[in-house]
């Protein structure tokens, strides 16, 4: 009898023993991967993929259902960028939120590192905001804060072994301080090196990424295409319709353009209403295909213009940059734009391919 409990004893001691070890084990794997995390995210400027990394780490760990992060729009502040995923697959969360500046300012007044819905329901004072992030299935706020303020929000679902315990929570808010930093240094390349009207790269750092596109292909014997586009009789629309107009047909032809073409490519504002896109290892084949189908989808385009829409069309110069032929970044620049004002004088609204080698 007496061994019998002496044994328990023994067995209850060294499980009390074990206890702090195992914890101190779950920790350390812990850490271990936060710092695998950080070091993805920190490490690149596409805020698209750092949100994923994000997103799956959550996903795994927690068996997350939704992940989503609520941002200031890029271009616009008061519009409000919503990026969501449901495990592994982002998707499209069907809702438009108001801005989020006030919201931003709560948080940041209150300090908190993460809040439940629940208290974040009875706190913050505009209802309807509230009730629309219900319609997400949140369980819990945590603030994306860096030495600047708070720059958006990440909202988690509810967790599946039950309420977040200590341990969850210190895991998601550092991960989440690394992933603000991250943020915040897309956003800020981003405002670097991008036209604010358009979203499209600027023209200074089009020319410094056509000469590292043309320092490549010259290394590796690669070719290149570049496009250059311009809107046909654009001041007459201005003069008719006006500048604020103008903008207007801009913006819509950047997004149809970003639309148009792959994740490689790059598209530039490169006048005030001239457009270039670089399409690395692409001949000037395929780059008058991408060429003609911009051309199509533009000119099938109609834009809303005070209760009415308005169409307008495109030329566009293809060049092709060949290693052999020993060519600078201005030759290929002039080449496309060679090709571009041949497209103009023959009647605009069509795609011109340079004959220079």
């Amino acid at each position: 009898m007496f061994p019998d409990i002496l044994s328990k004893t023994a067995m209850s001691d060294e499980h009390s023993n074990e206890l702090p070890d195992v914890t101190l084990e779950k920790e350390n794997q812990d850490l271990k991967e936060i710092l695998e995390i950080a070091l993805q995210i920190t490490a690149q400027l596409d805020l698209e993929n750092i949100v994923k990394n994000v997103a799956w780490s959550f996903v795994s760990k927690f068996k997350s259902e939704t992940v989503t992060f609520l941002l200031p729009g890029d271009i616009d502040e008061t519009a409000t960028q919503v990026i969501s995923y449901r495990g592994t697959k982002q998707i499209t969360p069907g809702i438009e939120l108001p801005s989020l500046l006030s919201l931003l300012a709560f948080l940041e007044k209150e300090e908190y590192s993460q809040i439940q819905f629940s208290t974040f329901r009875e706190n913050y004072p505009d209802k309807a905001f509230v009730e629309l992030l219900g319609s997400l299935a949140v369980d819990m706020i945590v603030p994306l804060r860096t030495d600047k303020g708070v720059i958006g929000l990440l909202l988690l679902p509810k967790y599946a072994d039950g309420p977040y315990g200590v341990q969850e929570i210190q895991y998601i808010t550092r991960i989440v301080r690394f992933a603000a930093i991250a943020i915040e240094n897309s956003c800020l390349f981003r405002q670097a090196t991008t036209d604010r009207m358009t979203g499209l790269y600027s023209h200074h750092f089009f020319e410094k990424a056509l000469a590292e596109e043309m320092e490549r292909a010259r290394r590796y014997k690669t070719i290149f295409s570049l496009v250059i586009l311009d809107i046909d009789h654009f001041k007459a629309v201005n003069d008719t319709h006006g500048h604020l107009q103008g903008d207007r047909i801009i913006k819509g032809i950047s997004k149809i353009l970003s639309q148009s073409i792959r994740q490689v490519d790059l598209p530039a504002r490169y006048g005030g209403e001239e457009f270039a896109v670089i399409l690395p290892g692409v001949d000037v084949k395929g780059a008058s295909v991408v060429a003609e189908r911009l051309r199509k989808r533009i000119g099938e385009s109609r834009f809303p213009c005070d209760g009415f829409t308005i169409g307008v069309t495109i030329s566009l110069g293809v060049a092709e940059y060949i290693p052999e032929a020993d060519q600078s970044s201005s030759d290929v620049l002039h080449a496309a734009d060679k090709a571009l004002y041949k497209s103009k004088e023959n009647g605009r609204n069509r795609v011109s391919v340079s004959t220079d080698r």
